[in-house]
Formats: C-alpha cells, sequence, structure tokens
C-alpha cells in the first residue's frame, strides 16, 4: 500500500513540475547570443557568445541549446553535426535560480560568405533527465566573411612591364619591377630579389628597393569562368576562389593607399542572380567593405560571357588603372584590352595560371602570372 502511495505522489510531483516548467522556462528564460564581429576574412578565428539568464527562483537542472549554423564556421572543441553545408552545435547548461551565465566558444572561419543564424533551439528538462519540452528563439545573427588576404607578390611573377614610370609615394601594388635603389637585406626578403652587383659593392647583403607608380583611380575586373568555354557553372572552382582573393586584396591595399576603386565581373552575387556587376568608384572603409561584402557573395556562376561583358562596359573605361583578373586570355581578350589601351588606360592582367607563351598580348601591358607553387598543393585554394 505505501509504495502505491508513494508512486502515485512520485507521479503527481512529476506532472506537476512538467507543467511548471513548460510553462515558466519559455517566459522566464531569455537566450542571446552574438558573433564578437559583423565581418572577417577567411582563416581568421573570432568568437560567439552566449548569454543566457534564469529569472526563477527555480533551477533549470539542464538546458541544451541547438544552434543551426554553416559548416564553414568551425566551432572549436564543440559537440556539433555536420550534414552537408549545415553544422548543428549543442551547448548544454545547468542554471541555478535566479543566475546569469556568459559562455564563449572560439570559432574559425573557413570560407568566405554571408552566414546568417536566424532561430536557435531551447530543449530543457528535469532532474530525472527526460526532456520536457522545447521552443525556437530568435537570435538573427549574421556574419560576412570576406575573401583571404594573400601575398601577390609571392604567388605571381611578371613576365613584362611598360618602361619610365615616374616614381612617387605611393602605389596600390609594391610592384617589384619599379625599382627607385637598394637597401640592406633583411630575413623578410625573399632571395630573388638580392642585387647581387650592390652585395658585391657594400660586402653585405643588399636587396632591390621597390617604389611605387602613380594613378588616379583603379579597376579590378573579375572574369569568373575558369575556361573559355564554358556556360553558366564555374568547372574549376579553386582557380576562381583564387581571382576573388586576388580581387579582395587589390581592394585591401586600395583601403590602406586611400584610392578611388571600382569592381566589375560578369558573374553574380546570391542577392541578384541574373544581374552582372560593375559598381562605382569610391574610397574609404564604408565602399571597400561593399566591395568586399559583394566578393564574399559572389556566386561561381557567368551571367555572360567575358568577352561580351567587357564590350559592354568599355565605354566606361578612360585613363585609368585596370587590373584583370582571369584564367585566360584568348584573342579576343587581347583585341578588348588594345582597345583599352587606345582609350587611354594601363592595363595590368594577373593570370590564374602558370606561365605560357602567349603571341596575342600586347607588349604595353604587365601580365603576372602564377609562380612555380602549386596553389592547390600548398592550401591556397
Amino acid at each position: 500500500m505505501d509504495g502505491i502511495i508513494f508512486l502515485i505522489i512520485f507521479i503527481a510531483v512529476v506532472a506537476i513540475q512538467r507543467k511548471l516548467y513548460n510553462r515558466l522556462i519559455p517566459e522566464k528564460v531569455e537566450y542571446r547570443c552574438a558573433f564578437s564581429v559583423s565581418d572577417a576574412h577567411e582563416g581568421d578565428e573570432i568568437q560567439m557568445l552566449e548569454w543566457v539568464c534564469n529569472r526563477m527562483f527555480l533551477p533549470v537542472p539542464w538546458l541544451k541549446v541547438d544552434i543551426h549554423t554553416s559548416s564553414w564556421l568551425d566551432y572549436a572543441q564543440s559537440m556539433s553535426v555536420v550534414a552537408q553545408n549545415s553544422r548543428t552545435v549543442t551547448s548544454i547548461h545547468t542554471l541555478k535560480g535566479r543566475q546569469r551565465v556568459t559562455r564563449h566558444w572560439r570559432l574559425k572561419c573557413l570560407k568566405r560568405g554571408v552566414y546568417t543564424t536566424r532561430n536557435v533551439t531551447l530543449i530543457w528538462g528535469d532532474i530525472l533527465g527526460i526532456s520536457l519540452g522545447s521552443v525556437p528563439v530568435s537570435v538573427n545573427m549574421r556574419l560576412t566573411v570576406y575573401p583571404e588576404v594573400l601575398n601577390i607578390e609571392e604567388m605571381f611573377i611578371p613576365v613584362n612591364y611598360l618602361q619610365g614610370d615616374t616614381i612617387v609615394k605611393r602605389w596600390i601594388i609594391d610592384d617589384p619591377f619599379i625599382i627607385s635603389g637598394t637597401r640592406e637585406y633583411t630575413s623578410r626578403d625573399p632571395m630573388n630579389r638580392i642585387h647581387w652587383k650592390a652585395t658585391a659593392r657594400e660586402n653585405r647583403l643588399m636587396v632591390r628597393k621597390n617604389d611605387f607608380t602613380s594613378q588616379l583611380s583603379l579597376t579590378v575586373i573579375l572574369n569568373i569562368q575558369s575556361e573559355e568555354y564554358e556556360y553558366c557553372d564555374v568547372v574549376d572552382r579553386d582557380k576562381i576562389e583564387l581571382g576573388i582573393k586576388v580581387a579582395a586584396t587589390i581592394m585591401d591595399r586600395a583601403l590602406r593607399m586611400s584610392l578611388p576603386v571600382r569592381f566589375g565581373t560578369n558573374g553574380c552575387t546570391l542577392d541578384e542572380s541574373d544581374k552582372m556587376v560593375f559598381t562605382r568608384t569610391g574610397s574609404g572603409k564604408a565602399h571597400i567593405s561593399e566591395l568586399l561584402t559583394i566578393l564574399a557573395k559572389l556566386e561561381l556562376k557567368n551571367v555572360r560571357d567575358f568577352e561580351d561583358f567587357m564590350k559592354g562596359i568599355d565605354k566606361e573605361l578612360e585613363g585609368d588603372e585596370v587590373i584583370i583578373v582571369t584564367s585566360y586570355a584568348n584573342r579576343a581578350i587581347c583585341d578588348i584590352l588594345r582597345k583599352l589601351i587606345i582609350q587611354g588606360n594601363r592595363i595590368k592582367l594577373v593570370v590564374l595560371d602558370y606561365y605560357s607563351e602567349n603571341r596575342d598580348l600586347p607588349g604595353e601591358i604587365d601580365v603576372y602570372y602564377l609562380s612555380g607553387v602549386d596553389f592547390k598543393n600548398a592550401g591556397i585554394a
């Protein structure tokens, strides 16, 4: 008889506390989370912060939070489940009455993109470990991951260049082929910059000292096609991701040198999947952030062939420094480059491939090819 009474009391207590927790927790337990920054670059380590507040006198035996995010945000030392491009991170808390808890998560940004977490799921239970209920909580976290900034000088080698540039005190890219003198070698200098004649004369290691060429404004153009005959989706995705990083690096330097810059591509963004990109010219942190956000949102598909895209914007290009980032340079592209030169533009061509002879290229342009390091095997892509 006593056992039956105890069982009835136990069942009643479980039912009462279940009803009590299911009513109070959605009202009295507050949850918030946010990234420590609104934007970062690929490879950066940032934090996500959680705040949980129990406004009841009753303790919460266990509270589980399922955070639904992208697999390209790698949470260190977390319990997470990855399925294709999504990741569910589990955060478990035990709260005393009237307790507030703050938790810091370290995470690494693995890939460019715009990542949004709109809701998390709160799941709670009793002291017996029995799950009692769950509720979605709106958090609206947003993180923009810009492309990685690279060391272009180590990755690309110039093939030819214009002579007679006027040496001044500013330029967006340190041009290794415009020499203004020599200086003493430091441990950060590559061996291929050693000036052997100056070394023999000074009796110590000397390197070529680079300076900068003066320009008014900069236009960065990215060919989103990895091959000449490529329809819609990109075939060699690693190669175009490298091109996006090169464009981001140039924009980062434009910001540091306070140079006006604009960006164009025959690709599109996630927001406007049928519209090519050609921005206004501007300078400053806000403008560069807009351009980097476009790069973060770029889809790996083309809206129109690159040659047609260039023919549509060539009238906008007069008297500019134009840097074209492309995987190939066929005869049609070379003809467009000649027209741009006639219109008073100075052209730099960054080819996302290793050197191969191309007799169609105009002799008046600076051409850069990938150096001898395979960017796929080097972990750059």
